[in-house]
């Protein structure tokens, strides 16, 4: 559990800094894993760029209106690079970068309905091979995964789910921050549900009530709120080999 948190914890940490995170809004998300190899990914629902304090740099150092449209404006340089083009508040951006994230494979639809919110269906399948993330997003230089699967040295597949803990769980254990950190007040509550299905053998997981069986299947199932945490996002280490 320690270890997970510090590692997410690592991870977020820029983002948190840069003044915004991409994460899930309202959700129906479903991975399915099977010992023939094959995997399906689903993810319909809201992604939302939840926006950090207004001016951090300013309320940290009280330097004057000019310094603080310049470290607005490099922070919004910082973000754009983060997320492959994205800006919080920028409606004319962020309606072109759905449309960029539409024409990659899996993406359905992706729609831009405002304050930093975007409608998404997203579906793939195929043979799994080593690892995978959702999102991905082109020309962004850190990807921030609502589900990853990480294939261990015995064969193992690890799943995490950083995003679903949502910036109240990461920046919030991470204690005050003084650049300013994402607000729960700009953003959308999370309401979700993941689902885990798979014929594989299930090592460990982090579910409250553990799997239900439906032959030889086996489904894990969470539920995601505000109050879910570091601690509270799905984790589970599934063998499919034997």
């Amino acid at each position: 559990m320690g270890k997970y948190c510090k590692w997410a914890l690592a991870l977020v940490a820029p983002l948190l800094l840069a003044g915004c995170l991409l994460i899930p809004g309202k959700f129906e998300s479903q991975l399915r894993l099977l010992k023939d190899g094959t995997y399906s990914f689903s993810y319909i629902g809201e992604m939302q760029l939840a926006e950090g304090d207004d001016n951090p740099m300013m309320s940290a150092s009280g330097d004057s209106a000019e310094s603080s449209e310049k470290d607005k404006e490099q922070q919004n340089t910082a973000m754009r690079s983060i997320f492959g083009g994205a800006v919080p508040g920028d409606d004319e951006g962020l309606t072109k970068f759905a449309a960029q994230l539409a024409k990659y494979d899996g993406w359905n639809k992706v729609e831009y309905v405002g304050n930093n919110i975007f409608e998404v269906e997203y579906a793939v399948s195929g043979n799994f091979d080593q690892m995978f993330a959702f999102p991905t997003l082109p020309g962004a230089t850190m990807q921030f995964p609502f589900v990853q699967i990480i294939r261990r040295s015995g064969g193992e597949l690890e799943i995490l789910t950083p995003a679903m803990a949502g910036p109240g769980g990461l920046a919030g254990a991470m204690g005050p921050m003084p650049m300013g950190g994402a607000s729960e007040e700009k953003m959308q509550p999370l309401d979700g549900k993941f689902t885990i299905e798979t014929d594989g053998e299930i090592l460990s997981n982090n579910t409250a009530d553990g799997y239900k069986s439906d032959g030889p299947v086996k489904k894990l199932r969470w539920t995601i709120d505000n109050a879910t945490g570091a601690e509270g996002s799905p984790r589970a280490i599934i063998k499919l080999a034997k």
